[in-house]
């Protein structure tokens, strides 16, 4: 392609230019009866010499294609809350596309009247508009192009597509100042012509064209000056925006007021001159100030514009880069999100989102001096939808941040922008519940709490089939009430007895609970949950040297909290297991649905299984001596599970109702740091005695009354039957005291329940009864006694 150069423009007379031209134009008129397309080649004030005879114009012009061929333009990608609020926007052009019926017909004239006032009257090209460019520039004035819309539609669209190609070869040749591009534009754009209408010209035109320093399209300059839709623009905003795109830096009037204003009022002018406007309006605006227009709408790309909503706009994004269902290679994926034009509807519940991050931000400030981090994620049971990710961070995923900001994600797998998860302690026990269920015992079964070296557990996917450790596992308990040397596995859970649990475990197998805590989903946060070896590999592979009974029954294995609260939310939903989820939909630009991952929903525990579990965790919450304090949600049944990690440095609750399930975590995000020093909503904290119901479960509580607000109220399971004690219960006569000596505590209390009574409980040192055994009640057994009375429950201190 011939090339003009400054050189050859130099030493060139204006009679020898003038002679090329003509000569160029008739040697191309014997090819070409479309005699406007040749003045195409006389825009520039000097040709290449090359190119000065008829046959080369010719066979240059005839070299051209004559079909546009261009990729379809980088548009912004929306993502919405669940309400169809915006969260952030994702872009390499900021450009949002609209059709023309949605765009003023005030801009639309002031285009026109400006760039390209003939343009319902010709082919694509001007002759007339090209003439007197061709006499400016003969005559050494000042360049001048005379471009049509068409031309200039054509010429964006050539530099966008080179662009989005990372084409530097054509992007020069799509803005070098050759008579050749020129040549080449005019032809497409006389093919163009023939295939569009102007309208759609038009509209294509107001789509690619540059509004704005950063802004591409009409939609997005009427969005970011004016903070309104391009179809809602008044006579002298339109003017202004179609006086921007001669010089989208220059005719800035937000860094340039006087130069837009000036450009604003030519416009006005054009239009004024060629009826689109009245003289009224004319001097209506122009006498308007320009910054008295502007309401800036500045629109960042990325997730550090949504706010407090950053965390999950994160998580949503690199769901979609992970997802090989969305596109097959990241970098495809990464194409659509940011130039693809997409609205990625999600499942965020702005305003449960805001009770979080208020009450986290209220309790545990993210910038105060202690950096401890808490976190709240709440799941859908039955549809995984992820209603709510919040943390009392600020979202900030560059380099330099402030207090109080951090880019990691508290609540989320390592791979999906998480740490490496926190120990989850004692919310781990219902895993190990789940297994003791699927083996066919029962939640009435007595297990010893006695405290002894346990060396050896059973582990079928182990070397020799068993874990086996010198001197041998031996957790403490932790209680706040008394407990007897053998108790059910209820009282187990309730009073989170962790000697009961390990011995639960040594009569089960550390692989299938760990097996069967993944098949809910759960598995150590380091792991990729788009990748099939996660939920394939071997569970001895995933778990590695951890796979011990202090990891897979009291808790010391990392997992992040959004997998957590989707665990618990299958027992809630009858034992349905859903992949938790943010997406709801992605929609292409030309509003067709996209294949995504999605949520996997499946029977994944038996429905009697998983209502036994509710039913138990809903006695852990609701029995104001469990460690759920009787913290419930009123009007709505909850259940759940407290956690302490080790050393107390993580302390969490996991709980739901019917309609959500809510993982809160509360520790330090840096590092194993005790909490202690600082005060909790006025409570001040004590190293050493901050448990799972001290921050997270207060937190927890607080949120999901908020949240459950309006929400219908939906019962738990009935209690599981227990065939033992309908035996005995048979025995129990209303209106009688019952025979309750030498049972443990918990079976006392039924019988005396079942009987029509309440109780009290009374300690009292015996020499023949064991310690927590019962040792009769007073009145005695067999005493008449009306229905709703008070009986007292005497139960053995142990020997005086």
């Amino acid at each position: 392609m011939a090339r003009t150069t400054s050189s050859s423009a130099s030493g060139r007379s204006l009679p020898i230019a003038l002679a090329q031209s003509l000569y160029l134009m008739l040697g191309m008129l014997a090819v070409s009866a479309l005699a406007g397309v040749l003045l195409a080649a006389f825009f520039l004030p000097a040709v290449s010499a090359s190119s000065a005879v008829a046959k080369d114009g010719v066979a240059l012009f005839e070299s051209y294609p004559s079909e546009l061929e261009v990729e379809p333009l980088n548009e912004a990608s929306r993502i919405e809350a669940a309400d169809g609020s915006l969260l952030a926007t994702f872009y390499t052009e900021n450009r949002i596309m609209v059709p023309l019926e949605e765009i003023s017909p005030h801009i639309q004239h002031a285009v026109t009247a400006v760039e390209d006032r003939r343009f319902y009257e010709h082919g694509g090209i001007d002759p007339k508009g090209m003439l007197r460019a061709f006499a400016s520039n003969a005559a050494g004035g000042a360049t001048q192009g005379g471009s049509t819309l068409t031309q200039q539609y054509v010429k964006n669209a050539l530099l966008m597509d080179a662009v989005q190609r990372n084409d530097k070869e054509e992007q020069l040749e799509a803005t070098e100042q050759t008579y050749g591009r020129k040549l080449r534009e005019a032809k497409l754009a006389i093919s163009l012509e023939k295939q569009w209408s102007k309208d759609e010209i038009l509209n294509a035109y107001l789509n690619v064209a540059q509004f704005g320093p950063s802004q591409y399209g009409v939609e997005t300059g009427a969005r970011h000056y004016f903070s309104k839709h391009a179809s809602e623009l008044n006579p002298g905003e339109a003017a202004l925006l179609a006086g921007i795109t001669n010089g989208p830096n220059q005719y800035d009037p937000v860094s340039h007021p006087e130069a837009g204003e000036q450009r604003r009022n030519e416009v006005l002018r054009d239009m004024l001159g060629q009826d689109f406007i009245t003289q009224e309006e004319y001097d209506e605006y122009t006498e308007q100030p320009v910054e008295d227009m502007l309401t800036i709408q500045n629109v960042r790309a990325g997730c550090t514009s949504a706010g407090a909503n950053g965390f999950f706009c994160d998580f949503v994004t690199r769901s979609l880069l992970n997802d090989p269902e969305f596109a097959p290679t990241y970098e495809e994926r990464r194409e659509l999100l940011y130039g693809g034009g997409l609205t990625i509807k999600t499942t965020l519940d702005p305003e449960k989102q805001k009770t979080a991050n208020d009450i986290l931000q209220r309790r545990v400030p993210g910038d105060s001096e202690s950096g401890f981090g808490h976190s709240i994620v709440t799941v859908e049971p039955g549809s995984g939808n992820i209603l709510v990710m919040a943390e009392n961070r600020v979202f900030n995923p560059h380099a330099e941040v402030e207090p109080g900001e951090t880019a990691i994600n508290y609540n989320v797998p390592q791979a999906l922008g998480g740490s490496s998860g926190f120990p989850v302690g004692s919310t781990f026990k219902p895993y190990v519940l789940q297994q003791w269920l699927k083996s066919g015992r029962s939640i009435y079964d007595k297990v010893s709490t006695s405290r002894e070296p346990m060396k050896t557990f059973p582990a079928q996917c182990l070397p020799r089939g068993r874990w086996y450790e010198e001197p041998g596992y031996n957790p403490d308990n932790a209680v706040s009430v008394p407990i007897s040397p053998m108790e059910n596995v209820l009282n187990g859970t309730k009073y989170s007895i962790n000697t009961a649990y390990a011995n639960m475990a040594r009569q089960l197998d550390l692989c299938k609970i760990a097996e069967g805590a993944r098949e809910i989903g759960v598995v150590p946060a380091t792991h990729n949950p788009y990748d099939p070896a996660t939920w394939s590999n071997d569970i001895a592979d995933v778990y590695g040297t951890e796979l011990a009974p202090a990891v897979v029954v009291l808790g010391e294995v990392r997992i992040s909290a959004l997998d957590m609260a989707g665990a618990y939310a299958t027992w809630a939903a009858g034992g349905t297991y859903c992949t938790p989820q943010a997406i709801t939909a992605v929609v292409d630009r030309n509003g067709e649905e996209m294949e995504t991952t999605g949520a996997d929903c499946h029977q994944a525990v038996e429905k009697d299984i998983a209502d036994k579990i509710a039913w138990t965790l809903q006695q852990d919450l609701e029995d104001p001596e469990a460690t759920g304090k009787g913290k419930v949600i009123p009007g709505h049944p909850a259940g759940g599970k407290t956690g302490t990690s080790g050393s107390q440095f993580h302390t969490w609750y996991v709980g739901f109702t019917r309609q959500m399930s809510t993982a809160v975590w509360f520790g330090h995000p840096n590092g194993n740091i005790r909490p202690g020093g600082f005060s909790v909503d006025d409570e001040m904290l004590r190293s050493g005695h901050v448990w799972g119901n001290t921050v997270s479960l207060p937190t927890w509580q607080e949120y999901m009354t908020k949240a459950s607000e309006g929400m219908p109220r939906e019962p738990f399971p009935a209690k599981p039957e227990n065939e033992k004690d309908s035996a005995a219960n048979e025995a129990v006569r209303k209106g009688t005291v019952p025979d309750v000596s030498g049972m443990v505590l918990s079976q006392a209390k039924a019988s005396i329940e079942a009987a029509g009574y309440s109780y009290e409980i009374r300690n009292e040192p015996s020499d023949s009864v064991g310690k927590w055994y019962v040792i009769g009640t007073d009145p005695g057994a067999g005493t008449k006694l009306p229905e709703d009375e008070t009986v007292v429950i005497r139960q053995s201190s142990g020997k005086g």
